[in-house]
């Protein structure tokens, strides 16, 4: 017989199916003592873990144990040069991955101190090199937005922050979610509008995230933002001026752990709405402009050094103008819209960067960053916006 076990998961169901035709001829007794042992040594597993991060034993002993519940070799046993080179293969099945995500959503949802749930994700998280622990990685956290869980979601917000929003694992985490939550979807969910209210420092760092994935050449990525993610990340940054830089306030963390050196979501969306003109004319990216500079002028004054925006970012905005502009100068390229369209990417261009300066939000080499925007062609605006601030 086929039992068919559905999983809500991210607004859209996913099927694990499975044939225990033993089950129809009395065999199930067996089949059932070996799931309720997989599932009470899990979760006897983690209470280990816990203890150990606590008491800081021996890190070897942990990882093995955390080794143990992905059903991995243990680093001891695990040829180090092919886990850093390529991903090792699937070790759980896919009952045994449902039944590891609603264990997990269980443990972080129990009481206890922000900081240990935080080293718990990072620990069973911290590198992912299976295609086990990125499967259970992904539906963990696609179930928790789905599900508004809270505490699990601001241990997968840490996690983002603490590896790099742009590193690998975030990237693959955000293209999941947005597969998951947007691509099959006709319109957000209501789990997504309550997002930032719930999970602030995860949905800005996811923002950082999905923003490097779209209309971003630096990293040979032209694609452009599905018409439902731009109104999704519109209606947020709108109705949360400070939801941009929730990923700066401090960080829950074990005692004499580091926080990673924080990057906000301002630079990549001034990077859609500028280039938006060009690469994705279709859609407007108005709102979205204006909420950004709105957010920008409500900012806070530093306390010493400005942490906001990196000038270095901005100036990989002027890199892609200028490729983008001997581009169209080409005759077989040339035309008065595309002229029309890019003065456009220059004025959003200048307006963003003469607020981000203003409020004090960028930090970096400023002078760098004036000298290359003098390399742009000329426009009115961006030139007062050079002038004002040489002169400051």
């Amino acid at each position: 017989m086929w039992i068919v076990l559905i999983f809500y998961e991210a607004n859209c169901f996913r099927f694990w199916c499975i044939s225990w035709s033993k089950m129809a001829h009395g065999g199930s007794s067996k089949r059932d003592y070996h799931k309720v042992d997989y599932t009470v040594r899990i979760r006897d597993t983690l209470q280990r873990i816990e203890s150990m991060l606590n008491s800081r034993s021996k890190q070897e002993h942990t990882m093995e144990l955390i080794a143990e519940i992905f059903c991995e070799k243990s680093p001891r046993e695990m040829d180090v040069r092919k886990a850093q080179t390529q991903l090792l293969p699937a070790t759980l099945t896919l009952i045994q991955e449902l039944q590891l995500v609603v264990i997990l959503c269980e443990y972080f949802q129990s009481p206890g101190p922000e900081a240990t749930r935080n080293a718990m994700f990072l620990s069973l998280f911290a590198s992912p090199t299976s295609i086990t622990r990125i499967n259970v990685l992904v539906k963990l956290v696609s179930t928790s937005v789905s599900a508004l869980i809270a505490p699990l979601l601001c241990a997968a917000g840490t996690w983002m922050q603490q590896l790099g929003c742009t590193s690998q694992s975030s990237l693959d985490l955000a293209q999941n979610l947005v597969t998951d939550f947007i691509v099959f979807a006709q319109k957000a969910s209501e789990q997504l509008k309550f997002l930032p209210q719930v999970a602030p420092r995860f949905t800005a760092n996811t923002i950082t995230a999905v923003a490097e994935l779209y209309l971003n050449e630096m990293h040979d990525s032209r694609s452009v933002p599905p018409p439902i993610l731009l109104d999704t990340f519109t209606e947020w940054v709108s109705s949360n001026p400070e939801l941009c830089l929730a990923s700066q306030k401090p960080l829950v963390l074990p005692s004499g752990a580091i926080a990673m050196p924080v990057l906000t979501p301002l630079a990549g969306l001034i990077r859609w709405c500028v280039l938006a003109p060009l690469m994705d004319p279709a859609k407007s990216y108005s709102r979205l402009h204006l909420a950004i500079i709105q957010t920008m002028q409500q900012t806070p004054p530093p306390i010493g050094s400005p942490t906001v925006i990196n000038a270095q970012h901005l100036c990989l905005i002027v890199a892609t103008l200028e490729g983008k502009y001997l581009q169209i100068k080409r005759p077989e390229n040339y035309s008065k819209t595309a002229e029309e369209r890019f003065q456009l990417c220059l004025e959003r261009f200048a307006q963003a960067v003469q607020v981000a300066l203003s409020s004090h939000c960028v930090y970096g080499s400023i002078p760098q960053l004036l000298c290359r925007l003098e390399a742009l062609p000329q426009s009115t605006l961006m030139q007062m916006v050079i002038k004002s601030n040489r002169n400051t």
